[in-house]
């Protein structure tokens, strides 16, 4: 009894919510190039921000006389650096994704962004500083962009499963 109430209050749940199926990125782009330009352009600026916070970390490594700020600092860099590597490497994966169609990949894809953006907004209002309202509006503004990234995904996620179950294919005359 308990596995129907389940099944039905899952079913419930999953009818109830409706995420919009998006054809275009941006408004303009179709959304499988929309996409692809989006996860090179993030590739990149990772990698930007990546390089700058090995430098920064190795410079911080490298100064003997730095102040007990940059000491508490220190950990911090570690943590985003290691954040930026993990994300490097699944948007690389959501790359390959979306040049060979895999659904499944794009899925996993999906999966990380939420729990990463979640994981990111915490950990930014965590460490929000004296000047709170330029870096809220920052905060907000990259999960917004970030919820609108997911829907981009699934909706490309449901148009490639649904593409994959039918085809229509014209009937030509032999001639």
């Amino acid at each position: 009894m308990s596995a129907t109430l389940e099944t039905s209050l899952k079913d419930k749940i999953k009818n109830s919510i409706e995420i919009p199926i998006l054809t275009r990125c941006c408004f303009c782009f179709p959304l499988r190039k929309g996409l692809i330009a989006f996860a090179y352009i993030n590739l990149a600026l990772s990698l930007t921000v990546a390089s700058f916070l090995f430098i920064i970390i190795s410079f911080a490594g490298e100064d003997s006389d730095a102040s007990e700020s940059s000491d508490a600092e220190y950990p911090r860099l570690i943590v985003d650096s290691v954040a930026l590597v993990i994300e490097i490497i699944m948007t690389i994966t959501f790359i390959v994704a979306l040049h060979t169609k895999h659904v499944l990949l794009m899925k996993i894809y999906l999966y990380f962004e939420i729990a990463y953006s979640i994981i990111g907004f915490i950990y930014s209002v965590a460490f929000i500083t004296k000047e709170s309202a330029s870096e809220l509006f920052l905060i907000l503004f990259q999960l917004m962009w970030q919820v609108y990234l997911a829907v981009l995904i699934w909706s490309s996620i449901t148009k490639m499963s649904r593409d994959d179950t039918v085809k229509y294919v014209r009937e030509r005359d032999a001639v």
